[in-house]
């Protein structure tokens, strides 16, 4: 017999079910709010209630929790759809705690972005090192390329620490060795734009531009350092000034997977890969091949299983 206010247990089984097929299909949500969220309050709510009364409800959580799983999985899918903006104004208003975790996906979200992207950094700054350290050893460095790679490498790892007056202060330090070699100049014009040096920033810029045979050369140079720093709408800007002038330029396109992937834009990054890939056998580019297969297969792993997989063409 149902009691007032309470669900019946059956009744408690059919929201789950619910909750499974939207899960399922979220790209349904939208125009929905967040009602999804609400129902999974209320799952909680009443699963819990009839596990304190004694039922059995362990196959409940169990079909609960991998749809969970799911929807964290997919949490970019959601946010999409539901909007941001939207997730957070319910969220002022229902006041939720930190262990109710759905009403805190835009949070995980960028977490994981920020994850990534410092992974991927840290990636890029691991193979510097590495080359540096055979270049010295195998080529025995005299002391004045050592000190300057010594100074460029520390602007590196100061810049992806966003401490920008250090990184300033490298890059003068290998200016100050070798002022014929624009990368101190292009890393230290970064810097100086985000302590907000816009002069500064500029004269650095022009600096370098006039050690560049081809404009194209800076931008790439530039878009590789935007990305390390995090400034991922400025690499794009780069990115898209090379792709400009040269449409198939394979180091442009790769890098602009990378800052699809930072982004958590797994569909558009696949594409670039895709095209990457395309160009690259085309090309005889052996060496990108298999870094292209990979990119492609563990991306494939993170797309939404609502969306159909892209196919090289784009279409």
């Amino acid at each position: 017999m149902k009691r007032q206010g309470i669900p019946e247990l059956d009744e408690v089984r059919q929201w789950i079910e619910s909750y499974v097929k939207r899960v399922a299909n979220l790209r349904d949500e939208r125009g929905r709010g967040v009602t999804l969220l609400a129902l999974r309050d209320a799952i909680e709510e009443w699963l819990r209630f009839y596990e304190s009364q004694g039922a059995s409800v362990e196959p409940e959580w169990i079909r609960v929790r991998n749809f969970d799983a799911l929807l964290e999985k997919n949490a970019v899918l959601f946010l999409k759809v539901i909007g941001r903006r939207r997730l957070q104004e319910e969220r002022k208003q229902v006041t939720p705690n930190e262990e109710r975790w759905w009403w805190w996906l835009d949070r995980k979200v960028e977490e994981e972005r920020k994850k990534r992207l410092k992974r991927t950094a840290a990636i890029l700054g691991g193979v510097t090192l590495v080359l540096v350290a055979l270049y010295f050893f195998v080529f025995r460095l005299p002391p004045r390329e050592q000190q300057y790679l010594n100074a460029l490498t520390a602007a590196e790892q100061a810049l992806q620490n966003q401490a920008f007056e250090d990184v300033l202060a490298h890059c003068q330090e290998a200016i100050a060795i070798f002022p014929e070699r624009p990368i101190p100049y292009v890393v230290a014009a970064i810097a100086a734009e985000k302590l907000g040096r816009t002069n500064e920033a500029e004269h650095f810029r022009q600096s370098a531009r006039a050690l560049y045979e081809k404009e194209e050369d800076l931008f790439l140079e530039e878009a590789g350092w935007y990305f390390r720093a995090g400034m991922l709408k400025e690499a794009k800007g780069c990115i898209a000034r090379v792709l400009q002038k040269d449409p198939e330029n394979l180091t442009a396109l790769n890098l602009l997977g990378s800052v699809y992937e930072a982004e958590d834009n797994v569909v558009e990054a696949l594409k670039v890969y895709q095209l990457v890939l395309e160009l690259a056998e085309k090309k005889n580019e052996i060496t990108l091949i298999p870094v292209a297969k990979m990119k492609i297969g563990m991306l494939q792993l993170r797309l939404p299983l609502s969306l159909p997989l892209p196919s090289p063409s784009g279409e």
